[in-house]
């Protein structure tokens, strides 16, 4: 693996889109290790019914809000470390990074206390269908738990990425994952000395897996084995840093919540519907996952790249590497999008063999994947956003995306009627699909349209 100087030298003046492919590259398969992961789960607790598959599909929301929060000040981290690099600091990223990663942790201490507590309150707000409602409370307590590691290794990834290392969380996501292939069958079904625990078994093998992350990630970020250099005197917290950190990743932080919440109230509208949708969203959701690997792999690239070439004032560059890993990913993903819409019943059957939730699924499969390309689009622009610290545009548009377009079409398609305006098209659950596959197209173009002003190209890290 590279030095941070080489990689450095690398970003800031090597051949465009083979960088882009040698960072992207291990977060492809960071990306689908994690999928991996996820769909681990989906695959064997599709074999006890799809109550227990939409156990999972309940807690996410609730997971994946918290989760948002981590990520968004997160984002402080990348910015901060990349262009910090980007101007030969090493020392100050250092630093930065020292302030970042003990924000995170004082915040996941609160959301496991408050999340562990309210859990049952939330699940019942969100209309979770009855047989799930308990399943669902037990898998979201017990993944709660790990929530500080989760944290730990959140604020391990998102620095190492300012500072172009793409490969190190790779290489820890391995292990991760690893752990939970291991236990996921031996604790849903039992084995030897091991019972029986079906859902309740899936959340502590995916607990177990992420608190090993977490570990690892400190570990190496204390003892000098990457190029984040972590001390107890830089997570001393510091005025200046603190206003920075929140300065940068509020923006980003609301933007992920309220898009968490999003999909909390996604789940709610999917849900009125009954279980085989809920079950064929929560299938389908994971596949649509593993078909945007390439999708993550280029926007984290391009949010290091774009980032350090900001910082080292190379606009024009940033600008280049910024289209070109726009059209290289929304090449690969509107390929791909034509392939699951041919083998999208196939793929479905995969995980379940219940024909309503296969054929629900496999709708939802061939309506979404026809914009998954748009979608590619936005969110290279958007990670390139937050990477050059530009938070608040970046928040901005992914709003737009989530609640101006995906919420309110999901909800005009699919209801007879809609508050304020009282008209709806009534399509049932099929409005929820066009609602969100519409979503990318539109987002995809009002995102461009901010590259245009070329203000995402201005520093902004301060002394």
């Amino acid at each position: 693996m590279k030095s941070a100087d080489e990689r450095r030298e690398d970003i800031l003046n090597g051949p465009i889109i083979k960088t882009l492919l040698v960072l992207a590259l291990p977060v492809m398969v960071s990306s689908s290790l994690h999928i991996s992961f996820n769909i681990v789960d989906t695959f064997w607790l599709g074999r006890l019914g799809p109550a227990e598959v939409g156990a999972p599909t309940a807690a996410w929301p609730v997971i994946f809000a918290f989760l948002s929060a981590g990520m968004g000040l997160a984002t402080a981290g990348v910015a901060l470390v990349a262009q910090h690099m980007g101007a030969g600091d090493q020392k100050t990223a250092n630093e930065a990074a020292g302030q970042v990663f003990s924000f995170l942790i004082i915040l996941s201490l609160i959301f496991t206390i408050g999340g562990f507590l309210g859990a049952p309150y939330i699940l019942k707000w969100m209309q979770t269908p009855p047989d799930i409602y308990p399943l669902a409370v037990t898998y979201l307590r017990i993944v709660l738990l790990s929530m500080p590691f989760v944290f730990a290794y959140t604020a391990f990834r998102f620095l190492l990425k300012g500072m172009g290392d793409m490969v190190t969380p790779m290489l820890i996501r391995i292990t991760f994952v690893s752990v939970n292939l291991v236990l996921d069958p031996i604790l849903i079904f039992g084995w030897s000395i091991f019972p029986a625990l079906g859902v309740t078994g899936a959340a502590i093998a995916t607990a177990a897996s992420r608190v090993t992350a977490g570990l690892v990630g400190i570990y190496l970020l204390f003892n000098n084995r990457v190029d984040i250099r972590l001390s107890l005197r830089d997570m001393r917290l510091k005025m200046g840093w603190v206003k920075q950190i929140i300065k940068i990743g509020a923006p980003a932080t609301f933007a992920r919540v309220m898009t968490a919440l999003a999909f909390v109230i996604l789940f709610t509208l999917v849900a009125i519907f009954g279980e085989t949708p809920v079950a064929a969203y929560g299938i389908g959701r994971r596949i649509i996952h593993v078909i945007t690997i390439a999708v993550w792999g280029f926007a984290d690239a391009s949010m290091s790249m774009v980032g350090q070439n900001v910082g080292a004032g190379n606009k024009k560059r940033a600008e280049e590497v910024l289209k070109k890993a726009v059209l290289v990913s929304s090449t690969i993903m509107f390929a791909t999008g034509v392939i699951v819409i041919i083998f999208r019943r196939g793929i479905m059957s995969v995980f379940i063999d219940d024909i309503a939730v296969i054929n629900e699924g496999a709708r939802y499969l061939a309506i979404y994947s026809m914009s998954i390309g748009f979608f590619g689009i936005f969110r290279v622009f958007d990670s390139s956003y937050r990477g050059t610290g530009h938070t608040m545009p970046a928040m901005g548009l992914e709003l737009f995306r989530i609640w101006g377009l995906r919420l309110f079409l999901s909800a005009l398609f699919a209801l007879p009627s809609l508050p304020l305006i009282n008209f709806g098209f009534d399509m049932g659950v099929v409005g929820v699909w066009i609602g969100m596959a519409l979503s990318n197209p539109i987002a995809s173009v009002a995102s461009y349209l901010y590259f245009l002003t070329g203000k995402w190209k201005k520093k902004t890290i301060t002394e």
